[in-house]
């Protein structure tokens, strides 16, 4: 059997070994689905424990761990970290009776089905639990695949997507254990013959994704990088901040430790804001054509120096999609690492991106890398937390100025 593919029905995953005696070869006797993790419901047939195991999807491919079910006892034998079975354990012991309406959308009717849960509590971690979709509906097309989304994340429901289940919970209430969603799934798993769930890989390959089956918007055609006009998108996030010295960022986490956060934002995303209108000054001094797009949540300023500004504070679809054709329209994307750079990566022909220290483990995670050789060294830069502008500048200078030797060099003249 494909390995990409968990078994939940005629007969339910139990590759688990009894978190108390050791034991192999558990009863599987069910799975609960509160939400974010997807379990297995076992009993010992050696000692008789009864537990709860994470079935190998999502984060918990690689960081499973399993629930006493009497006990509450938390079994950890592979050190996952705190924020993964922490939020899990408190949901355990402290279950919600809240109401949560599911919207069930049944594009295409099929009885073997593959049910892929996107759930999260993080933007990042949803939309790339999604791209996982086009793997299941190019390489399982015998099967009829489910989504479980956010219901903010159903706009990207990739076409060929049999069934939809829009979830109506606001990504960060998203950790809690929901009887209501775990009731649902049970009463939806009666109507199919054949049930597998989705691994959902936290880093599915993204060099692979069709972005424009999950956005509706093609993607910066590389063809013409050197033609096209020059455009640059520049992600402004207010939570996590392009600074210009250490200084700058300290004494904003001093203010926000102080209660004065939300009253000293402003003065520190306006420097944000100035320090990507520097970079523009510097590269229109080579490439006085250039164009620029500002977006991210926050509040839009009048049009001026030739850069349009589609920052907002109230998302909907169609900002999105505005979103999507301006990353679509650019040579590369310039903004602060996170999971607000996966869609402009996505789309856009490359990036530069300011990484701040303390997410050197996490590098190239938000990046969609488009390219699969040399390509990517040229198109993916990275930069010092405290980069100044002349230095973002300079490497936005070079990806318009050399792309077309490098590229000549390492896609046309070689074997």
């Amino acid at each position: 059997m494909d390995r990409h593919l968990v078994p939940v029905k005629p007969r339910l995953f139990a590759e688990r070994p009894c978190p108390r005696c050791g034991a192999e070869g558990p009863e599987a006797l069910g799975m609960v689905v509160p939400g974010v993790h997807m379990l297995g419901d076992y009993r010992c047939r050696a000692c008789g424990y009864a537990f709860l195991h994470d079935l190998p999807v999502g984060f918990a491919v690689d960081h499973d761990v399993a629930i006493g079910r009497e006990d509450g006892t938390l079994h950890d034998a592979r050190g996952a970290e705190g924020w993964v079975w922490g939020p899990l354990l408190e949901g355990f012991r402290n279950p919600s009776d809240r109401a949560v309406r599911i919207e069930r959308r049944v594009l295409r009717p099929a009885r073997r089905v593959v049910l892929l849960n996107t759930l999260d509590f993080l933007y990042g971690h949803v939309l790339l639990k999604l791209w996982n979709a086009q793997y299941y509906l190019e390489a399982h097309k015998d099967l009829g695949l489910v989504l479980i989304v956010p219901r903010s994340f159903a706009w990207m429901v990739p076409e060929g997507t049999a069934e939809v289940w829009e979830v109506d919970l606001r990504l960060g209430e998203a950790h809690g254990w929901y009887r209501a969603i775990d009731r649902y799934v049970q009463e939806r798993l009666g109507e199919y013959e054949e049930v597998y769930l989705g691994k959902g890989y936290a880093h599915p390959d993204k060099s692979t994704i069709d972005i424009e089956r999950f956005c509706g918007v093609a993607p910066f055609d590389m063809a013409r990088y050197d033609q096209a006009p020059r455009h640059i998108t520049f992600v402004l996030r207010e939570d996590r901040l392009w600074y210009s010295s250490r200084a700058a960022r300290t004494l904003h986490r001093v203010l926000r430790r102080a209660g004065l956060g939300g009253s000293a934002r402003p003065l520190f995303t306006a420097a944000q804001e100035r320090l990507a209108r520097r970079v523009l000054r510097r590269v229109r001094k080579r490439y006085p054509d250039v164009q620029a797009t500002f977006v991210g949540l926050g509040d839009a300023r009048a049009e001026r120096d030739g850069v349009k500004d589609l920052r907002t504070r109230r998302m909907t679809v169609e900002v999105e999609r505005d979103w999507c054709r301006a990353y679509a329209r650019s040579q590369f994307v310039i903004g602060v690492h996170g999971s607000n750079m996966l869609l402009p990566t996505a789309l856009a022909g490359g990036c530069i991106e300011v990484l701040p220290y303390d997410r050197y483990r996490n590098i190239v995670q938000d990046v969609a890398v488009r390219q699969r050789d040399v390509m990517q060294l040229f198109l993916y830069r990275f930069v010092d937390e405290y980069a100044t502008p002349a230095a973002v500048a300079r490497h936005a200078v070079s990806m318009f100025a050399d792309h077309r030797v490098f590229h000549r060099n390492n896609r046309i003249n070689i074997f």
